[in-house]
């Protein structure tokens, strides 16, 4: 750490829409690694810290103090005679790593919770909010390390918390290797390239995006009046009293490929990606269970549920599909790697009724009367998402950029139209995060995943552990 006060400097980093579009949300892997040969030398503590603040100096506006001003503008304050140094917590536990691995990893194995965050930030014991949480649990006899990393979207993205966590295990497997010294890496913090990369074209968003980011509401400027701190205590309170439970469900590539196949006999659709599939079999199955479910509700609960969804029509869902704006923008591509916030969320409006149709239940994609699926309904489903993809042009994207920097509030909008939307879904495809390249030396790790209760509403599509193929 000493050589991480050394170098560090004073600095402040300005952030923009991008940043706090999906600010609400951290973003929390727990890693379980496997000592395989009994080696003393597994993952020792020592060199994963001097690995960490290593790591650290190239990644500095880490230690820095989220700062938002009286105009709504944010920003992120490193200051080295003051720094908001990264939570960094070490734990012992009396489970051995046969157990979890027996437990197929669920996280109610531990007597002790890798996780040490909420859904959404909010303030460490400290009363700062931390932009990087790192929780490392030695597992008994030394044979295996569970290890819990987050860091709030405010500060990056996906592919700028995968950059840090890919480069830790990197300099650790160097200094385990016997590396007498690390090369230095350089990476985009200023958002200012962001500025820069978006294209002078702008095309209008159209009706769906402009319900997301244009329309002001009520709830947003209250969300938008609180602090960040605040804002994430009310969120993951609210979360407590809408409990949700975490399902994890494994696909293989054959059963992706025979849906592909099914939905491109009813689909005239050219290129159908695995993505297509997955995103429309998760609005479907989500979709047709909320349309069950209405069906089912009494008239009081029926009109509970519509006051929450003022901004949708009654036969109306929505998936919200999360997308990285980066390979939209050709010149962003060409610079050092920029790991701000690049991400957002494309509405997908479907018919609840239409959504019902299709049949999910069944071993062989069929409803639980046996029935066959309706391939034409998922074909439906492939079609819009794949209209949102092809329609997200470099244009189309300088449009949001527009939308979501012009007003510094935007954000918090957008937020509200998620809280009061009952029937939704918000898909985000992780599976190019790298998640299992994170060997610090020792190997790579058996399993990799979210925090068993994160959102309601929220689904991840993961990467299969490397003992398996497909999708998790």
């Amino acid at each position: 750490m000493e050589s991480f006060l050394k170098i560090v400097k004073s600095e402040t980093y300005a952030l923009n829409g991008w940043d706090f579009i999906s600010g609400f949300a951290n973003i929390p892997f727990t890693y379980y690694y496997k000592n395989t040969d009994a080696s003393p030398d597994f993952m020792p503590a020592d060199r994963l810290r001097a690995a960490f603040f290593r790591t650290l100096q190239e990644f500095p506006i880490l230690a820095g103090r989220l700062v938002v001003n009286s105009q709504s503008r944010a920003f992120v304050v490193v200051d080295r005679d003051n720094l908001n140094l990264p939570e960094y917590i070490e734990s012992e536990s009396p489970i051995h790593y046969s157990f979890a691995e027996c437990a197929q990893f669920n996280p109610g194995a531990l007597p002790i919770s890798a996780c040490i965050v909420g859904p959404s930030p909010t303030a460490s014991a400290d009363g700062q909010l931390k932009l990087l949480n790192v929780h490392i649990i030695r597992l008994r006899d030394n044979s295996g390390l569970v290890l819990f990393a987050n860091m709030p979207h405010y500060v990056c993205d996906g592919f700028g918390y995968s950059a840090f966590m890919r480069r830790w295990a990197e300099v650790c497997a160097l200094m385990h290797n016997g590396a007498e010294s690390v090369p230095f890496c350089n990476y985009a913090f200023d958002r200012a390239i962001l500025d820069r990369a978006m294209p002078e074209q702008m095309q209008p968003l159209d009706n769906a995006c402009r319900r997301v980011y244009s329309t002001r509401r009520v709830l947003g400027r209250f969300l938008s009046w609180l602090s960040p701190e605040a804002r994430g205590r009310l969120l993951v309170e609210g979360c407590k009293r809408m409990p949700a439970s975490a399902h994890i469900f494994h696909i293989s590539k054959q059963r992706v490929a025979e849906l592909r196949c099914r939905i491109a006999d009813e689909s005239p659709l050219r290129r159908i990606s695995d993505n297509d599939v997955l995103t429309a079999m998760i609005s479907q199955a989500v979709g047709a269970a909320a349309c069950a479910a209405s069906e089912n509700m009494g008239f009081v609960e029926s009109a509970l549920r519509l006051a929450r969804r003022p901004f949708l029509a009654r036969d109306e869902f929505m998936s919200l599909v999360i997308v990285d704006i980066r390979p939209r923008l050709k010149q962003l591509e060409q610079l050092t790697p920029y790991v701000g916030g690049c991400i957002t969320g494309i509405p997908v409006f479907s018919s609840l009724r239409r959504m019902s149709q299709a049949g999910f239940a069944g071993d062989k994609y069929g409803d639980k009367d046996g029935n066959k699926l309706d391939a034409s309904v998922l074909a439906d489903a492939c079609a819009g998402v794949r209209q949102m993809v092809d329609g997200l042009t470099d244009s189309f994207v300088s449009g949001i950029d527009y939308a979501i920097n012009r007003d510094p509030t935007c954000y918090a909008h957008s937020l509200a139209l998620a809280l009061t939307t009952p029937e939704k879904i918000i898909i985000t495809n992780q599976t190019r995060f790298g998640l299992y390249d994170c060997d610090f030396g020792c190997g790579a790790p058996q399993w990799v995943c979210p925090p068993p209760t994160f959102l309601t509403n929220f689904a991840s599509i993961l990467p299969a552990s490397p003992n398996s193929d497909g999708y998790k």
